[in-house]
């Protein structure tokens, strides 16, 4: 469930917007990091790690899309 910025931050407070070309900085960054992880061997790769980043891929995805 996506809490609102109302819901954290409370009634009548400004949050301010994300800089959109941070976001999509930080998301390039990521997913350049995901595809070097996934280029080694199989068993080789840190399943744990590359997880981590694909968790942070999304984050990042709902913070842009929240940002919109």
């Amino acid at each position: 469930m996506a809490k609102t910025n109302e819901y954290l931050y409370g009634k009548d407070v400004e949050v301010p917007l994300l800089d959109s070309e941070v976001v999509m900085r930080r998301i390039e960054l990521l997913k350049e990091h995901r595809e070097e992880l996934y280029e080694l061997h199989y068993t080789k790769r840190d399943e744990a790690h590359i997880r981590d980043v694909v968790k942070a891929i999304s984050y990042w995805e709902n913070m842009q899309k929240e940002n919109c």
